[in-house]
């Protein structure tokens, strides 16, 4: 499942803010599926690697969303999708 399977199916919406468990690194989602962190933009994966100064990460764990007023892991939205019987 790409990221941006979750935006054309609107479970996460364009300029939608993640941020990563402790709140202390947060990306602006964009339309076409990366996400922007200052003025860097990348996939979840590789700005989710700038937002540690590491050189991998996985994207979908690292990064959160707001889902009512708690945070919530991307990947329990690529699970559902998942869940549908979407592979790819």
């Amino acid at each position: 499942v790409a990221f941006s399977e979750l935006i054309e199916r609107g479970m996460i919406s364009p300029g939608a803010r993640l941020v990563d468990s402790k709140k202390r690194h947060g990306a602006l989602v964009r339309a076409d599926g990366a996400i922007m962190l200052g003025d860097k933009v990348g996939s979840i994966h590789r700005i989710g690697a700038v937002a540690q100064g590491s050189e991998a990460c996985n994207g979908w764990t690292f990064w959160c969303f707001d889902a009512g007023g708690e945070l919530a892991s991307i990947d329990m939205l690529r699970q559902r999708i998942r869940a549908e019987g979407v592979t790819a």
